[in-house]
Protein backbone atom coordinates (compact mmCIF):
# COMPACT_ATOMS: atom_id res chain seq x y z
CA UNK A 1 0.00 0.00 0.00
CA UNK A 2 1.36 3.74 -1.07
CA UNK A 3 2.13 6.08 1.50
CA UNK A 4 -0.95 8.64 0.54
CA UNK A 5 -3.54 5.88 1.05
CA UNK A 6 -2.01 5.35 4.69
CA UNK A 7 -2.53 8.21 4.83
CA UNK A 8 -6.16 8.39 4.36
CA UNK A 9 -7.98 9.59 1.65
CA UNK A 10 -7.60 13.39 -0.70
CA UNK A 11 -10.47 14.63 1.51
CA UNK A 12 -8.61 13.54 4.97
CA UNK A 13 -5.52 14.68 3.76
CA UNK A 14 -6.76 18.18 3.09
CA UNK A 15 -9.39 18.29 5.96
CA UNK A 16 -6.24 17.42 8.11
CA UNK A 17 -4.24 20.42 6.14
CA UNK A 18 -6.91 22.97 6.98
CA UNK A 19 -7.03 21.79 10.28
CA UNK A 20 -10.95 20.60 10.52
CA UNK A 21 -12.52 17.95 12.34
CA UNK A 22 -14.12 15.32 10.35
CA UNK A 23 -17.90 15.24 11.57
CA UNK A 24 -20.54 12.95 10.22
CA UNK A 25 -23.57 14.08 8.42
CA UNK A 26 -25.71 13.65 11.49
CA UNK A 27 -23.56 15.67 13.54
CA UNK A 28 -23.56 18.19 11.75
CA UNK A 29 -27.21 18.20 11.60
CA UNK A 30 -27.43 17.74 15.27
CA UNK A 31 -25.20 20.84 16.04
CA UNK A 32 -27.27 23.25 13.53
CA UNK A 33 -30.26 22.10 14.21
CA UNK A 34 -30.93 20.96 10.48
CA UNK A 35 -34.22 18.29 10.29
CA UNK A 36 -32.57 14.97 10.62
CA UNK A 37 -34.82 13.65 7.78
CA UNK A 38 -33.01 16.36 5.47
CA UNK A 39 -31.29 15.17 2.77
CA UNK A 40 -27.63 16.46 1.90
CA UNK A 41 -27.57 17.56 -1.31
CA UNK A 42 -23.56 18.34 -1.77
CA UNK A 43 -21.47 21.48 -0.83
CA UNK A 44 -22.09 24.69 -2.80
CA UNK A 45 -19.90 27.65 -2.88
CA UNK A 46 -21.65 31.02 -1.15
CA UNK A 47 -20.79 34.82 -1.36
CA UNK A 48 -22.10 36.09 1.83
CA UNK A 49 -21.46 39.45 1.37
CA UNK A 50 -23.72 39.32 -1.66
CA UNK A 51 -25.65 36.28 0.17
CA UNK A 52 -25.63 34.26 -3.85
CA UNK A 53 -24.52 30.75 -4.60
CA UNK A 54 -22.31 29.67 -7.88
CA UNK A 55 -24.33 28.48 -10.09
CA UNK A 56 -21.95 27.96 -13.03
CA UNK A 57 -18.27 28.46 -14.12
CA UNK A 58 -16.68 28.12 -17.08
CA UNK A 59 -12.88 29.16 -17.28
CA UNK A 60 -11.03 29.44 -20.89
CA UNK A 61 -7.54 30.63 -21.60
CA UNK A 62 -8.30 34.25 -21.27
CA UNK A 63 -12.18 34.13 -19.96
CA UNK A 64 -13.53 33.18 -16.53
CA UNK A 65 -16.99 33.30 -16.13
CA UNK A 66 -18.60 32.96 -13.16
CA UNK A 67 -22.50 32.64 -12.98
CA UNK A 68 -24.22 33.32 -9.05
CA UNK A 69 -27.72 32.86 -8.47
CA UNK A 70 -29.54 34.01 -5.20
CA UNK A 71 -31.16 30.29 -4.53
CA UNK A 72 -29.00 27.58 -3.20
CA UNK A 73 -31.03 25.67 -5.19
CA UNK A 74 -29.45 27.16 -8.46
CA UNK A 75 -25.87 26.33 -6.65
CA UNK A 76 -23.27 24.12 -8.51
CA UNK A 77 -23.20 21.24 -6.48
CA UNK A 78 -19.72 19.26 -5.29
CA UNK A 79 -20.39 15.99 -3.70
CA UNK A 80 -16.69 16.41 -1.85
CA UNK A 81 -15.18 18.98 -0.08
CA UNK A 82 -11.93 18.69 -1.96
CA UNK A 83 -13.61 19.91 -5.09
CA UNK A 84 -15.66 22.45 -3.34
CA UNK A 85 -12.69 23.85 -1.57
CA UNK A 86 -10.52 24.42 -4.84
CA UNK A 87 -13.20 26.09 -6.74
CA UNK A 88 -14.11 28.46 -3.44
CA UNK A 89 -10.04 28.99 -4.27
CA UNK A 90 -10.51 30.84 -7.52
CA UNK A 91 -13.64 32.47 -6.17
CA UNK A 92 -12.40 35.39 -3.61
CA UNK A 93 -14.89 36.24 -0.72
CA UNK A 94 -16.45 32.36 -0.86
CA UNK A 95 -16.82 30.15 1.55
CA UNK A 96 -17.87 26.43 1.09
CA UNK A 97 -21.13 25.51 2.34
CA UNK A 98 -23.26 22.21 2.80
CA UNK A 99 -26.87 22.21 1.57
CA UNK A 100 -29.37 20.25 3.02
CA UNK A 101 -32.70 19.73 1.46
CA UNK A 102 -36.21 19.11 3.66
CA UNK A 103 -39.53 18.73 2.65
CA UNK A 104 -40.18 22.19 3.67
CA UNK A 105 -37.19 24.04 3.93
CA UNK A 106 -33.18 24.13 2.19
CA UNK A 107 -30.72 24.47 4.98
CA UNK A 108 -26.62 26.24 4.22
CA UNK A 109 -24.40 25.25 6.92
CA UNK A 110 -20.83 27.07 6.31
CA UNK A 111 -18.23 24.17 6.17
CA UNK A 112 -14.80 26.28 5.95
CA UNK A 113 -13.86 30.01 5.54
CA UNK A 114 -11.42 30.60 3.28
CA UNK A 115 -8.59 33.23 4.10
Amino acid sequence: MGQAKQRGTHDQRLAQKLGLVERTLDDLKNQLNIPAEAEFLGYGIHLEASDEFLSKFDENPGVTQKIWAKTPELAMLFMDFSGAYNMARKCPGSVVVGIFDSESQVWVAVAQHLT
